[in-house]
């Protein structure tokens, strides 16, 4: 008959309970960093498709922000948007509404996906920045 002995569990058991919870302002430093991360390569994608727009000054690549991480139920989340609005011919729209056109296009005018190509093609590289700032907390924890 043969026999099975494992050891180390509670050591284990200890080390998962430590990184169970981690501290928000972490989580905050991870989000942050993979929002800056994110809005990078949303401007250079947006840049490579041509959304910007010659005739304007200042235009909504210039224009993306990243809003403060939030808690909710899945941890944590933090938002990039464009901020502010544009008046062309006594016409004021939100740079956020001018992004959204350009992203899924209307009637008439063809979507060029700026935002969403640059998150799929950059998700392990976005994904790794928060990894990192989550990891050296973690080492951080198994150390003390």
């Amino acid at each position: 008959m043969a026999s099975f002995s494992v050891s180390g569990m509670d050591e284990l058991s200890a080390a998962f309970g430590r990184i169970e919870n981690i501290p928000w302002e972490v989580t905050e430093e991870a989000l942050g960093k993979m929002a800056d991360i994110a809005a990078a390569k949303v401007k250079s994608q947006g840049e490579t498709m041509g959304v910007r727009d010659a005739e304007s000054a200042e235009h909504i690549l210039d224009r993306i922000k990243t809003t403060k991480a939030k808690k909710d139920d899945a941890g944590g989340h933090q938002d990039i948007t464009f901020s502010g609005s544009r008046l062309r011919n006594g016409i004021r729209t939100r740079n956020a509404e001018i992004a959204f056109v350009q992203e899924y296009g209307k009637r008439g005018q063809q979507a060029r996906p700026f935002i969403g190509t640059a998150m799929a093609a950059n998700e392990e590289t976005i994904a790794d920045s928060g990894a990192e700032v989550i990891g050296d907390w973690m080492e951080k924890e198994f150390n003390r």
